[in-house]
């Protein structure tokens, strides 16, 4: 039978971290939630040194200089609509 590797969300990390803080002993919370004392000693140290990173994926990272990329495009274009808007009114005052 083969030993697998559980893997746990930054979340539930942070979540076992502060319940080992506020909660009690680090041993009751690791009982309760079924890992390892050693693993939430490790959780809450990171924790209360403020360490636990939120590490994005490649995904994420494209989402994210898309969305800068449009939002940099919107601006040019409201720059485009008001110079286009100024130029109207100077056309409709010289027309009128």
């Amino acid at each position: 039978m083969k030993n697998t590797r559980r893997t746990f969300t930054i979340g539930f990390k942070i979540l076992a971290a502060s319940m080992s803080i506020h909660c009690g002993r680090v041993s009751d919370v690791a009982k309760e939630l079924n890992i390892s004392k050693n693993t939430l000693q490790h959780w809450k140290r990171l924790y209360q040194d403020g360490r636990f990173n939120i590490k994005k994926t490649s995904a994420e990272v494209s989402h994210i200089n898309e969305l800068v990329k449009l939002r940099k495009r919107i601006k040019e274009l409201e720059i485009e609509r008001d110079i286009l808007k100024k130029a109207q009114n100077i056309f409709s005052r010289i027309d009128g």
